[in-house]
């Protein structure tokens, strides 16, 4: 039986290059995949190249209003909510010192990226609290988290929000007792992850000696999501080859 046989993710920002190999994993799977994506065009694409069964939806993560109706529509649309997963991708369009960066720049980016995984995991755990199945919240940052970065102070600190956030948040969770698991996952470099364009990194600086795939961090999604990992909570799972470890 596939892992994810008679359950339902939502993948927010699933029009990424991230959120797409997502999809397609926990479609792979067995999941019913409800797709969104601040470009509905794009989220309609990407659920149709997962599969017949799924569907699109156009998605705000900034916005109150936007998770609401998204977690509605995917309770009507297929009666249950089981995996949701967060994305954070926004960053400066280029390099900019701190001295040089506006407030406006700063909000901007945080509000994509720490302020939708907030979101998501307020009202998704609330959605998941009404139906009471228990779920899996996977959000995805970067390793930039847990690292500095020149030229990406937003960045630096919505991923290190994001990942402090799902421990506090995960924490919560099980004193509620409501058997809904936080964890995060964190990228490094990986073609076709944001990572990759603001910071080249050779193989050879890697302890793996290569970079990682989007398949790689599907695949991490897809295990924090699954059975296999009942038993872990408020974990951050570094995908990025041992760069954190060096």
């Amino acid at each position: 039986m596939k892992r994810f046989e008679g359950k339902v993710a939502l993948v927010s920002n699933g029009g990424s290059a991230i959120g797409q190999t997502v999809v397609r994993t926990l479609a792979a799977e067995g999941a019913l995949v409800m797709v969104a994506d601040a470009d509905l065009a794009q989220a309609q694409t990407v659920a149709q190249s997962a599969g017949p069964s799924h569907k699109a939806i156009a998605h705000d993560v900034t916005t109150v209003a936007s998770w609401e109706s998204v977690l509605a529509d995917t309770v009507a649309a297929f009666k249950r909510l089981d995996v949701l997963i967060t994305i954070a991708t926004a960053k400066y369009d280029a390099p900019t010192s701190i001295a040089e960066t506006s407030l406006a720049q700063f909000q901007g980016v945080n509000a994509q990226n720490l302020e939708g995984a907030f979101l998501g995991l307020r009202y998704g755990v609330v959605k998941m609290r009404e139906l009471g199945n228990g779920g899996a919240v996977i959000n995805i940052a970067s390793a930039y988290g847990t690292i500095g970065l020149a030229g990406q102070a937003a960045y630096n600190a919505s991923a290190n929000g994001i990942r402090m956030m799902t421990k506090a948040a995960a924490l919560s969770c099980a004193e509620s007792k409501d058997n809904i698991r936080i964890n995060a996952v964190q990228v490094g470099h990986i073609a076709g992850a944001p990572e990759s364009e603001m910071r080249p990194v050779l193989p050879a600086h890697v302890p793996l000696a290569r970079h990682g795939s989007l398949d790689d961090i599907a695949a991490a999604v897809a295990f924090l999501a699954s059975n296999d990992a009942a038993y872990i909570t408020g974990y951050i799972l570094p995908v990025d080859g041992g760069l954190l470890a060096a």
